[in-house]
């Protein structure tokens, strides 16, 4: 028993898991504290507001994610510091014009944006703009420190940014600014937790490198690469976030603000499993050559099953009384939609492991699964959006293609594998 604990202990995969493991406790705990908060302080049609736009911040988001992810992998695949720093400065300089031009459309439609989606105010959409283009410089520094496998660093940052949306929030709320306090809370907790990061960052990539930099032909591998997590971030961000906009979309504003409750609770079996694909990125190496990759990938399943399987099945069994004390008795009309909606998270969840270890291999043929299951999701609730059931419904059959697809891709890359050690092996002994 003694030597189990001190494998596990000594295994490094294993304890930078735990690390962000219990950093995203902490921020997890915040971030679902931010909820039911605001929740009790907000009406539902305003409640629904700020669910909607934390929707849209997280589906326009993933494009920050794709350069970051690129980043991750530049930093853990290249050991040249010049070429690897040369390289995330040019990555960088074109995320800047990619942000300016996202926030830019966001402020011309703004007007658009708050007619379709029944908003009282265009003002959340200004400040989303500012969040997205915020959101893009911290995900690059904070992308140098996951490359390093500096995940106490990753914690305290996300602590910092967690806590202060919640403060700041909540203040902002109380003196009556409704769903723009609330966004507006994020902005500031963003600027402060970029901050953090730019500090920690400052020896491994210049503040000012990129006005050196000029974009070049050699950022053209790694934007074709990052069409692919695109594509992948995309699919699992729509599975995981979208139901919320279709129900608001199809759905009266007051049905949309409950549902969006207790949406966001399902989503901590997401949340909580998410350190994990974090941790997992880094870990997997294109140039394997100790078959740690397929060893790692199966460790990172097994901790998103057990960890996420615990809290399926609470909310599975306990969802009347989860829901009165996460989120409040005015959301359990809605309350029996998280047993199904916690299965749905919980294959996301999975799903999201396997996209992380075949972005870490570049496999090319994800693409697939990733566009096809948000098409499938998009025109099964075109014509079958009866109720909220139905749409759930669809958001389950899409993950449940994707998942079946990515397996296989997964099963590929494993054959891919073996061949390649058994080459190594008679290389290496000819007499074999």
């Amino acid at each position: 028993m003694n030597f189990f604990l001190k494998k596990i202990t000594n295994d490094k995969f294993i304890k930078n898991n735990f690390i962000l493991f219990m950093g995203s406790m902490i921020v997890s705990f915040l971030n679902y504290l931010y909820h039911p908060v605001l929740g009790r302080m907000m009406s539902v049609k305003a409640f629904g507001e700020v669910q909607a736009i934390i929707s849209i911040f997280l589906f326009l988001g993933i494009f920050g994610g794709v350069f970051k992810n690129i980043v991750v992998n530049l930093v853990a695949n290249i050991e040249d510091k010049t070429e690897r720093e040369k390289l995330i400065l040019m990555l960088g300089k074109f995320a800047y014009y990619f942000f300016i031009a996202i926030s830019f459309l966001i402020i011309i439609f703004s007007g658009q944006l708050q007619e379709k989606l029944k908003f009282a105010s265009f003002w959340p959409f200004i400040v989303l703009s500012a969040l997205l283009f915020l959101g893009n410089f911290f995900n690059i520094r904070q992308a140098i420190l996951q490359g390093l496998n500096k995940f106490s660093e990753i914690s305290m940052a996300n602590i910092i940014m967690s806590a202060g949306r919640l403060i700041f929030a909540v203040i902002f709320v109380y003196i009556g600014w409704s769903s723009f306090g609330a966004i507006m809370g994020l902005l500031i907790a963003q600027a402060i937790a970029f901050l953090y990061v730019l500090l920690k960052t400052k020896d491994h990539l210049a503040i000012n490198g990129s006005k050196k930099i000029k974009i070049n032909s050699k950022i053209k591998k790694e934007l074709i690469y990052g069409i692919l997590i695109l594509a992948g971030t995309l699919c699992v961000t729509f599975l995981y976030t979208f139901d919320v906009v279709i129900v608001k979309y199809y759905f009266p504003a007051n049905e949309a603000g409950l549902y969006s409750g207790i949406a966001t609770i399902a989503r901590i079996i997401f949340f909580i499993t998410g350190s994990i694909s974090a941790v997992l990125l880094p870990a997997i190496k294109i140039d394997d050559k100790k078959k740690k990759n397929i060893k790692t990938l199966l460790k990172a399943l097994f901790l998103v099953i057990s960890v996420g399987g615990i809290v399926l099945l609470t909310f599975f069994l306990f969802y009347d009384t989860v829901v009165n004390h996460l989120i409040g008795d005015k959301y359990l009309s809605f309350a029996g939609f998280l047993p199904k909606l916690s299965i749905l998270l919980f294959f996301v969840s999975i799903i999201n492991i396997l996209f992380f270890y075949l972005f870490a291999l570049r496999n090319k043929l994800l693409f697939f699964p990733a566009v096809i299951a948000p098409l499938t999701v998009i025109i099964l609730s075109f014509f079958n959006h009866q109720s909220i059931n139905n749409i759930i419904n669809n958001f389950i059959l899409g993950s449940v293609l994707t998942l079946i697809f990515l397996l296989f891709l997964v099963y590929s890359e494993i054959a891919k594998s073996k061949k390649r050690y058994e080459e190594i092996d008679i290389n290496n002994n000819p007499n074999i």
